[in-house]
């Protein structure tokens, strides 16, 4: 039985990396990608991780590039080996979440539940699992809560956590959440019984270092106050800033994880400790609050999950080693090295399916002038960034760098809504990028005498009149 076991381990380790492989190089259609390319490259081009950009005529505040490192790697792929870079770059992430959830569910169950708890879990963060700068957070929020569940089982501290923050203040703001997380665990710990704890002031040197340690980026101290900016006008504009939706099969996987847990533990309360349970509740917690954090909650819930698993089996777990880690590590490596064969391939260049063919729309606005106000749909904002650098969109996807009294005129004119033809007239555009079958666009043509110059299924491209 033993040896069964030990092959049906090996086999779903097997399926939940390859799992990983597909989930990683599949289509996928994410406005973001577009705008952080164009940002990297500027970032590569000028040095410069702050100020105004010269294609946001309208902002009225300068761009913080809290995702720098990031971006600028995607750029410089993507300048290197084309786009089907970004595929294998998300392929990377996806597969790295993988193999870290992986090892963090060994913590607690043995290599069957841990695979499919991990796979799960992949499943449940796939919504969000698209080529953006997060993809580093959810994997380094994963690295985090490794290092704290093994500070859990041995009362040793990482340090090594602190030059981890730094990387992650040059990737994404997510850090605060990878804090929080340090916070509640060391509270956790702190309240054992001295025996069982590690020493109090280094538990909270700890904690002080790594978030000190966000302060000492190239950004400075700014940084710790950015995140703030980028809320203020997300959460009345993003869906993902808002209360997940369980609609879809992504926040079903999460629900069904978590649900799950909670009524396998009773089976066996004693074997429990406390610390876990306060960790399902903010897993629970996370993922109801904001659409964005389930990726995060799934991270929190796959180990616990798997250990409740491994008590169903009500078998002993088998113990792991650097033997086990290393083979982790080069199935990982062999992983990304068979996913960069596949984002080469036509796959890859197929896998990003926003905004679609574009058709003569690209000819047409590479024709306009340089520095042309283009009325451009929100989305495709950051693909314009991309492709047509020479243009100056109306408003991004970056809604930090906007006012929320511009926002929401702006907002009021894609709906056709009281003052929209008075914000027309205010930027002065001298073509519109529009959804096929907006109000806007409808609007422009019939009431203010536009005409289409080129469409797609998708998008209309429309000039004023007198052009």
């Amino acid at each position: 039985m033993s040896a069964l076991s030990a092959r049906l381990g090996q086999v779903a380790f097997a399926g939940g990396l390859l799992v990983a492989i597909a989930w990683g190089t599949s289509p996928f259609s994410e406005f973001d990608t577009w705008w952080h390319l164009r940002e990297g490259r500027h970032i590569l081009q000028t040095w410069s991780l702050s100020g105004t950009d010269p294609w946001a005529s309208f902002a009225d505040r300068p761009y913080v590039a809290t995702q720098w490192l990031p971006e600028s790697v995607a750029a410089w792929t993507v300048d290197a080996v084309g786009l089907w870079g970004v595929v294998w770059l998300r392929a990377v992430a996806v597969i790295a979440l993988y193999l870290v959830i992986y090892l963090l569910c060994r913590q607690a169950a043995g290599r069957l539940p841990s695979s499919l708890a991990s796979a799960m879990a992949v499943l449940g963060a796939g919504a969000s699992l698209n080529p953006r700068p997060q993809l580093v957070s959810f994997v380094l929020f994963a690295v985090v809560y490794l290092a704290w569940w093994r500070s859990m089982k041995d009362r040793r501290l990482r340090w090594w956590l602190v030059p981890v923050f730094w990387v992650w203040g040059c990737c994404h703001p997510l850090w605060m959440f990878g804090l929080l997380l340090g916070i509640v665990m060391s509270v956790l710990l702190a309240v054992r019984p001295e025996d069982q704890r590690p020493n109090r002031r280094a538990l909270v040197g700890l904690n002080l270092a790594c978030a000190a340690v966000l302060a000492l980026t190239p950004l400075g101290p700014r940084l710790l106050t950015v995140p703030f900016d980028v809320a203020g006008n997300a959460s009345w504009i993003a869906e993902e800033w808002r209360a997940t939706p369980f609609n879809n099969v992504f926040a079903y996987v999460t629900l069904g994880m978590l649900v799950t847990t909670a009524l396998l533990w009773p089976r066996r309360p004693a074997s429990r400790p406390l610390w876990q349970y306060v960790v399902l509740a903010l897993a629970t917690g996370m993922g109801l609050w904001m659409w964005r954090l389930v990726p995060l909650a799934c991270v929190l819930a796959a180990p616990l999950f798997a250990s409740a698993l491994q008590d169903v089996l009500g078998r002993a777990i088998e113990p792991g080693g650097r033997r086990e880690r290393r083979a982790v590590v080069v199935a990982g490596v062999l992983a990304m090295v068979l996913a960069g064969a596949i984002a080469a391939g036509p796959k890859g260049a197929a896998a990003q399916t926003y905004p679609g063919r574009i058709g003569a729309i690209g000819s047409h606005l590479a024709d306009l002038p340089d520095g042309t106000v283009v009325l451009n749909d929100f989305g495709i904002s950051g693909w314009l960034l991309w492709a047509h650098p020479e243009l100056r969109p109306v408003v991004d996807l970056r809604v930090e760098i906007y006012s929320a009294d511009y926002l929401r005129s702006y907002i009021r004119t894609e709906q056709v809504r009281p003052g929209w033809q008075e914000y027309v007239r205010d930027v002065h555009p001298g073509a519109a990028l529009v959804a096929s079958d907006s109000a806007l666009g409808d609007a422009l043509v019939h009431r203010l005498g536009w005409r289409e110059v080129a469409s797609t299924p998708d998008f209309l491209l429309l000039v004023p009149g007198d052009q």
